[in-house]
């Protein structure tokens, strides 16, 4: 079982042995297309979703409709972790916003687990912690940092959850999780097209010179980096 886990999602593969032989039946495989809503903010959620590839954005919605992307979830961990911990309803939507496969898990499976194991309840109050840091480095990110830096930023994080240097993105969706017009992500992307860091057609990017990226990139990759490191070695 271990063999199974170890190249995918870390949350699944740093359960206790005994935790993961007894979730392993439950979990269900997904398949994470672009665009789907796997919770809505102020619903209950019914299951939790584990990334192996992919990435789920959690989206704030304000009275006017407008949107902004408050958070990532990829291979380091899981969306639902707040209704597990006792949260009555989802604080946030959570989208997927880059294809990938994963699994899901019933609340009620993972909270069963928790009671039965302070290994496992340990590491799942340490993933609350990173993202609760996570959350705090994102809205300073978006107050302190430049567009630029933040599309680099989120540009990596991709890279590191797709694992693939090609992947789909449309510049509305993009904008829409960045709480921007669709013609300021544009003038990003092009100016990181000229400087030959990414080359996008259509709907696709790839990623052509990734320690560039890193170069313009905000701060914010490597500590968040660091802060999901800290939840599996402790």
């Amino acid at each position: 079982m271990k063999r199974d886990r170890a190249e995918g999602n870390r949350f699944l593969s740093a359960l206790p042995e005994a935790a993961f032989r007894r979730i392993a039946p439950r979990l269900k495989p997904v398949t994470l297309r672009r665009g789907m809503t796997l919770a809505d903010s102020g619903t209950v959620a019914q299951h939790i979703y584990f990334p192996d590839r992919g990435m789920i954005s959690l989206v704030k919605t304000m009275h006017d409709g407008r949107t902004a992307e408050v958070g990532v979830v990829g291979m380091e961990g899981m969306a639902g972790v707040g209704t597990v911990l006792g949260m009555a309803r989802s604080a946030f939507e959570a989208v997927v916003q880059v294809d990938g496969y994963g699994q899901r898990l019933d609340v009620s499976a993972l909270q069963a687990e928790i009671d039965r194991s302070h290994a496992l309840k340990a590491l799942t109050l340490r993933y609350m912690a990173y993202r609760v840091a996570q959350l705090a480095q994102t809205a300073a990110c978006n107050r302190l940092h430049t567009l630029r830096q933040r599309c680099c930023r989120w540009l990596l994080i991709a890279d590191d959850n797709v694992q693939a240097t090609t992947f789909t993105l449309t510049h509305e969706f993009l904008a829409l999780m960045m709480g921007v017009n669709r013609p300021s992500v544009s003038l990003v992307a092009a100016g990181l097209q000229r400087k030959g860091l990414v080359q996008y057609r259509r709907a696709a990017i790839t990623i052509i010179d990734r320690p560039a990226l890193e170069e313009i990139a905000c701060e914010c990759y490597a500590t968040l980096r660091q802060e999901a490191d800290k939840v599996y070695n402790p």
